[in-house]
């Protein structure tokens, strides 16, 4: 049974989702909080954590950008799935690189949202066609904004290492940093260095970026 919180500042959706999860039979609603700063004083306190968090995107106190961002740093094993009304390519990518591994609108049909937080909980992402796109195109948007100097954005991809690349791929499985540089042969302080280096090199905040920056150059498939 995968464990799930529930984070919406609206009543009705909280309990239409806690009964429709719950029918499913793969999953149980442990926790349903209202905004991101009752999460996280949740996460911090249980002695029974979930395994995926459902965040609205915005709520009020800490919306869902900076509760992602604060559950990636300090529970990095909690898979979190965005919730929203809103698709547009900015909100979508801004969620992703906060550390989402998956979003879905809220009119979702029940079958997708079944299927996309079971993929999620056994791949530990999953990005649609739209999200990739609108990620893609935000990032777009921004290398050609006119600050950007064209040196500083050509092919960022040029400057990883071999290792930065082997590095980026094994991030894109289940294997925590510790379980990559075993895989590597490496302390983690090195793998907590190419993880910087990447971040640096290309422009990125979080694991779920690495992951979505593998996808597009078609190094892991959905």
């Amino acid at each position: 049974m995968i464990k799930l919180a529930i984070a919406d500042d609206h009543v009705l959706v909280r309990s239409g989702l806690k009964v429709l999860l719950d029918g499913f039979g793969d999953f149980k609603v442990i926790c349903e909080v209202s905004n991101g700063l009752e999460l996280l004083s949740w996460l911090r306190t249980t002695t029974t954590t979930a395994d995926m968090v459902l965040l609205d995107v915005g709520m009020p106190k800490m919306d869902g950008f900076e509760t992602a961002a604060r559950i990636n740093e300090e529970f990095p094993e909690i898979k979190i799935v965005a919730l929203s009304v809103y698709n547009e390519n900015q909100t979508v990518a801004k969620m992703i690189e906060s550390g989402a591994h998956a979003y879905l609108l809220k009119d979702a049909e029940p079958e997708i949202v079944r299927e996309t937080l079971l993929h999620v909980h056994a791949k530990g992402y999953y990005y649609s066609k739209q999200v990739l796109e609108s990620v893609m195109q935000t990032k777009l948007a921004a290398l050609q904004a006119p600050e950007k100097h064209i040196s500083n954005v050509l092919r960022p991809i040029d400057t990883l290492s071999q290792r930065e690349k082997e590095f980026i791929q094994l991030c894109c499985s289940e294997l925590t940093y510790k379980e990559i540089a075993d895989r590597m042969h490496v302390s983690q302080r090195t793998v907590d260095g190419y993880r910087e280096s990447v971040f640096s090199k290309l422009d990125l905040k979080s694991r779920t970026g690495i992951v979505l920056f593998a996808f597009q150059q078609g190094w892991v498939a959905k």
